[in-house]
């Protein structure tokens, strides 16, 4: 009995294949045996050829560079779009300085001269109604010296200092007492603090003193502080109790002006 002999076939060798390999083989013998026989003519139908590939290469090595280049602008003009918001954030908050500045000195030269001051700290962030600024004994402030806010309102003396900062009490601080006078004819009174920037006085009755009266202090030049918004008084009472509302908020003052006045 006759054994049966099967030869094994490639998986990657197949007719198709091999057909495809010789066809393209006996393409390249015969371009070779064309450039042999007849270099010139063989010379003359490759030549556009080799220059469609220059064109071809020398046109994508442009377009690869066009879109690195624009790729290039894309960043620079985010790197400066970018810088131009910086800059525009920046001219705001200068804008904001320049009108605190022009509002706490005003437009000429100011008639009480000192020093500009930054409020570090305020209330609620400091107890009592009291400022930490950034001017101490290194620009000349002193403890006594009165610290005014914009328009010249003043609103308290520096308590202590040290080289860079010091401590301004305010005259709203609790248990606080300030001499002042009220009114037009001056009349004068012990100013109270109560916090919150708020005050009392306490006033004999027939003074005559309304709600809406101006209150003074003194050793600067004369400028309002607050006014009267509530007289409490009882029937048979003989003095009255002023309640005073100041002209500034002192919970969100960002600069001061350090004079060189002192209370009297």
């Amino acid at each position: 009995m006759k054994k049966k002999f099967y030869h094994r076939r490639s998986v990657y060798l197949t007719q198709h294949s091999f057909s495809k390999g010789g066809i393209i083989l006996a393409i390249i013998i015969l371009l070779a045996l064309f450039r042999i026989v007849a270099p010139s003519a063989f010379l003359t139908i490759t030549t556009p050829l080799f220059y469609v590939s220059s064109y071809v290469n020398k046109n994508m090595s442009y377009i690869f560079e066009s879109l690195a280049q624009k790729q290039e602008l894309v960043k620079q003009n985010n790197t400066f779009r970018q810088h131009n918001q910086a800059l525009l954030n920046e001219n705001r908050a200068l804008l904001t300085r320049i009108d605190s500045l022009t509002e706490l000195l005003g437009t000429t030269t100011p008639s009480i001269r000192g020093v500009v001051a930054n409020v570090i700290a305020r209330p609620p962030e400091s107890p009592y109604d009291m400022l930490i600024i950034d001017a101490g004994t290194k620009v000349g402030s002193t403890v006594g010296d009165v610290v005014v806010a914009n328009g010249g309102i003043p609103i308290g003396t520096i308590s202590e200092v040290s080289p860079y900062v010091a401590r301004v009490i305010l005259f709203s601080s609790p248990n606080a007492t300030t001499t002042a006078w009220v009114g037009a004819s001056h009349y004068p009174i012990i100013l109270k603090g109560t916090g919150s920037g708020t005050f009392t006085a306490q006033i004999i009755r027939q003074t005559k003193v309304m709600v809406d009266d101006m209150v003074f202090v003194p050793g600067i030049p004369q400028h309002a502080i607050g006014r009267i918004v509530r007289i409490d008084t009882a029937p048979a009472a003989v003095i009255e109790t002023l309640r005073i509302k100041p002209f500034v908020n002192i919970f969100s003052l960002a600069t001061i002006l350090v004079t060189h006045y002192t209370m009297p």
